[in-house]
């Protein structure tokens, strides 16, 4: 059974603030996710300091955040790599 994908308020209003560019980037690495989410280019790995949030590569400056349970996949937010480092996952 495929999971349901959820995209919080702060992922749909910080993707819409993203160049076309990034955007363009994201999704491509989003369908890469969904067929293979073990593929090396979206490194992703769990959050620092959260036992279940993970961060996946969109570039080497920009990254997203997700959650998964058994019914779904939450996209949590998206930018550069400071959303991270300062610990808004």
């Amino acid at each position: 059974m495929a999971k349901e994908l959820i995209f919080t308020k702060t992922f749909k209003r910080n993707y819409q603030e993203l160049s076309k560019q990034i955007q363009k980037r994201f999704d491509n690495k989003l369908s890469l996710f969904l067929q293979n989410p073990k593929h090396p280019s979206l490194n992703i790995h769990r959050c620092q300091n959260h036992e279940n949030i993970w961060e996946a590569y969109i570039s080497d400056k920009y990254r997203f955040t997700f959650s998964v349970s058994k019914e779904a996949i939450t996209f949590r937010n998206i930018g550069p790599h400071s959303i991270i480092d300062k610990g808004q996952v």
